[in-house]
């Protein structure tokens, strides 16, 4: 009798589990722009475990995420002086792949290896022209 209650039960949680409900997918477009725009900086430049990014905040590149899909790459210390690389992105939500344009003839393509509150890691994929992983941060008050 104990193993029948025991029986039910289960039947009872794993059929409450399959009640044919479809979870919506994980948007990271969102991640990059915020629903508008987003400046990320690129706090560190890796291959393998050589840091090769400026230690001085004011000398470190920035990327700036649009909604509408287009991005700019630049030094923050030529903020204001030059208007730094335009270029379009795509993110690939299922695949966790964002690929960036620039000049239409360079690809930068980066799996996000990992994404936590205050920090994204991007590896660079075989397809990538960018052969260095960037560990983005929210741009801090300089």
């Amino acid at each position: 009798m104990r193993n029948l209650i025991y029986i039910l039960v289960f039947t009872f949680f794993a059929s409450a589990c399959s009640t044919g409900v479809e979870l919506k997918g994980i948007n990271y477009g969102s991640l990059f722009h915020d629903g508008n725009s987003k400046v990320w900086m690129i706090d560190r430049v890796l291959i393998g475990k050589k840091d090769f990014s400026p230690p001085e905040r004011r000398n470190k590149d920035i990327i700036i995420f649009f909604e509408n899909g287009k991005c700019q790459f630049q030094p923050i210390n030529t903020l204001g002086d030059i208007q730094g690389r335009k270029g379009e992105y795509s993110v690939f939500s299922n695949e966790k792949i964002i690929t960036l344009y620039f000049d239409k003839a360079e690809k930068w393509e980066f799996e996000l290896a990992s994404i936590k509150e205050k920090e994204i890691i991007l590896e660079p994929t075989k397809n990538s022209d960018l052969k260095y992983k960037l560990i983005l941060i929210p741009l801090p008050e300089l």
